[in-house]
């Protein structure tokens, strides 16, 4: 950005556009927005939500009582229209974002003209669009929308001009029905699990303001933590799916590489990337949806869209009836040791899997601080510092500076890149020995040492980040909650340390990583079905709605 442009006035006029997207008659009073802060509001976007009236009774029962899939259902039906679904879901995102700052560009008058095409469609013809007809769907900020930009919360972006096409999986959606409705926001170079970028500031958590959202899907996670949307689409290099899908008590699933399609996203990395490779993603507010979505894409051949994308078609998996998993189960690694409430809920989870008829063997698996030595040299390849030229006059740029000192490890050659290969190979091969050995489904782990923790706080997601090493899909399914009384206890010493104060985090949303083998996206989005559907008949409302229900009986699935 050159010197003479006043940047701080084009981030004022940016925040000051986006505000005026948001009908009058959706603004919140001033007595609910002083309250709202990311360094001192210790109240929860719910509780806020509670004050106002500007959702009807039917608004809140359509937000608050369907998954994607239901919702679908009954906008298939005719018993919804996608009209009062879209206002209603544009409503209360409008809402989540004054409470939590998630969006980023905001198209609700674009939705509804979309929404109504849709209803007239399903009249005329008496068929719908496509598989997500008429339903309202959120896209992380780096997928291009047509004539909507896409600034990934960079300065320097502000100067690019709004999108001339859409990105693949955005002109998929939009073949297959979906009306999108908004784009939301990322942190600072979107390599930090953490939600805040000198654009549109820091993002909340639905549960408690003060707390992180996650990342880089952070506005997602916020947004569909607060039933702002359904179903959404974030992407995942380390943990950004599912990074904020744990922190705001959501579903969300990282497929294998390639999977789903990947082109046409506004520029970030330096193209022809060799290391860990990153994915798109959807989260959701079940099991079922992240199958549903991952599923629609995939059966509509991505590959002849996107070359990026793999010529593998979606599978069925054979279902039976009370089908019986072989799970294996990793608590924590020893030089890494997780936070009670995780670890408590893991086990529990291990327990009620157990207790239905699923085998639990718990593992003792490869050193992850070894195989993290390893995957670190996958995010340093870029030698000419293309992100940071995508920063240029801005300030600050701690998140940057504390993720390259974090993955730091001496210098980078050629001979990197071969090392990087060799270690994920061989540590591939222990993974599947230990795959083998047990002849599991699937594993379930923890998908971070701590459930939300303070804005800034997050760190490297370790557990995250080592199925994006080595490109094994992972889902993350909500389970249970922080309670003082329980995990009031001190932290044992690891090699890395990690702050942990139980009445910070009183009250937020754990839970559970499910991984399963390369390739076996569809195996794993049904055992992590069944494992949610389990879940759920174990686990207690959180805010008010059951968030663990797949709403499916099982399905089989394959090993190894």
């Amino acid at each position: 950005m050159p010197v003479d442009v006043d940047f701080e006035a084009m981030v004022t006029a940016k925040r000051a556009d986006q505000i005026s997207r948001i009908p009058a008659e959706w603004l919140l009073p001033e007595a609910i927005t002083s309250r709202v802060s990311p360094a001192t509001s210790e109240i929860s976007a719910f509780g806020l939500f509670q004050e106002t009236t500007l959702l009807t009774a039917r608004e809140r029962e359509i937000t608050e009582s369907y998954d994607a899939t239901s919702l679908l259902e009954k906008l298939a039906s005719g018993q919804l229209s996608s009209l009062e679904v879209t206002i209603a879901f544009c409503k209360r995102a409008a809402i989540a974002h004054q409470l939590t700052n998630c969006l980023t560009e905001i198209f609700f008058q674009k939705a509804i003209m979309r929404a109504k095409e849709c209803d007239r469609y399903l009249s005329e013809k008496g068929t719908t669009m496509g598989p997500f007809h008429g339903l309202p769907i959120s896209v992380k900020d780096v997928f291009m929308v047509e004539g909507e930009v896409a600034t990934m919360g960079f300065v320097s972006y502000l100067e690019k001009p709004p999108a001339t096409h859409n990105s693949v999986i955005i002109q998929m959606l939009l073949d297959a029905g979906a009306v999108l409705f908004c784009k939301t926001n990322v942190p600072q170079t979107l390599f930090v699990c953490d939600s805040e970028n000198n654009v549109f500031g820091t993002t909340m958590n639905p549960h408690r303001l003060s707390l992180t959202s996650g990342g880089s899907s952070s506005g997602e996670g916020a947004l569909i933590g607060f039933r702002g949307s359904v179903m959404g689409v974030g992407t995942d290099i380390g943990g950004s799916v599912r990074a904020p899908s744990l922190c705001c008590g959501t579903f969300g699933f990282k497929p294998t590489v390639d999977r789903l399609p990947w082109a046409g996203q506004q520029e970030h990395l330096r193209a022809g990337w060799p290391g860990v490779l990153p994915t798109s993603g959807p989260l959701a507010t079940s099991a079922r949806d992240l199958s549903l979505f991952t599923k629609t894409i995939i059966s509509r051949q991505p590959w002849l869209q996107d070359a990026t994308c793999l010529a593998i078609p979606w599978r069925e998996v054979p279902r039976i009836l009370n089908p019986k998993l072989t799970i294996g189960v990793w608590l924590e690694d020893n030089e890494l040791p997780v936070t009670p409430p995780v670890l408590r809920c893991l086990r529990a989870a291990a327990d009620k899997l157990r207790g239905e008829g699923h085998t639990i063997t718990f593992l003792k698996c490869p050193s992850l601080v070894e195989l993290i030595e390893v995957a670190k040299l996958g995010y340093r390849f870029d030698t000419s510092g293309t992100m940071q030229s995508h920063l240029r006059d801005e300030s600050p740029i701690e998140p940057v500076i504390n993720m390259e000192a974090a993955l730091d490890n001496g210098p980078i050659s050629l001979d990197s890149v071969w090392e990087f290969g060799a270690g994920r190979d061989t540590f591939r091969q222990r993974w599947g020995q230990i795959w083998r050995d047990n002849n599991l489904d699937v594993l379930i782990c923890p998908g971070s040492r701590q459930v939300a923790p303070l804005h800034g706080q997050y760190g490297v997601p370790i557990y995250t980040a080592i199925w994006n090493f080595l490109d094994f899909p992972a889902a993350v399914i909500p389970f249970g909650k922080v309670d003082k009384s329980l995990d009031a206890k001190q932290m044992r010493d690891g090699s890395v340390p990690l702050h942990y104060d139980v009445n910070v985090v009183d009250g937020m949303p754990c839970s559970v990583q499910v991984v399963g083998w390369r390739y076996m996206d569809e195996e794993t989005l049904s055992a992590t079905e069944i494992i949610a559907e389990c879940l759920s008949r174990h686990e207690k409302p959180l805010n008010g709605h059951v968030l663990v229900d797949s709403g499916r009986k099982g399905s089989g699935s394959a090993k190894l």
